[in-house]
């Protein structure tokens, strides 16, 4: 018997190319969520700069950008009830949802065999105006209902 039939076969791991398909597919689905809680922090971060600016008019505006990037808040009772622990858990809360619609744009952006940061994008989008038609529906309901609308 010669070394070649006795030695067993040898198993190849696949290489993953580091800016290849399979990395890329990869990145996609280990950071979809945190790239969606990022955008919602960032969209957050210009409300509250917004607020914080003079005139009515910004804090309207910064307003309606701090319901879009935390959805939760006129659900925890913000601004008529307006304690840390209602402001705590309404970004705790909105956090997960967007990084769990971020997961499922990502699940479904890597479905096709050559999927990039686009493809997730083009799943994201339409959840993501889903949430904020939502949110700005419950802040007017909300106003409807207390009688300032």
């Amino acid at each position: 018997m010669s070394d070649i039939e006795t030695s067993p076969p040898r198993v190849r791991s696949p290489r993953i190319v580091v800016d290849g398909i399979i990395a890329n597919r990869n990145l996609i689905r280990k950071r979809g969520g945190v790239v969606a809680v990022a955008m919602s922090a960032s969209l957050a971060l210009v409300g509250l700069i917004l607020v914080a600016l003079p005139g009515s008019l910004f804090g309207m505006v910064g307003y309606l950008i701090l319901v879009i990037a935390l959805p939760v808040l006129s659900i925890a009772g913000v601004p008529a009830v307006s304690t840390f622990a209602s402001y705590t858990i309404a970004t705790l809360a909105s956090a997960a949802i967007w990084f769990a619609l971020g997961q499922v744009s990502a699940i479904r952006a890597t479905r096709r065999a050559v999927a990039g940061w686009p493809e997730w994008a083009r799943e994201f989008r339409p959840l993501a105006i889903g949430v904020a038609i939502g949110a700005v529906m419950a802040l007017a309901l909300s106003g409807i209902v207390l009688g300032a609308l």
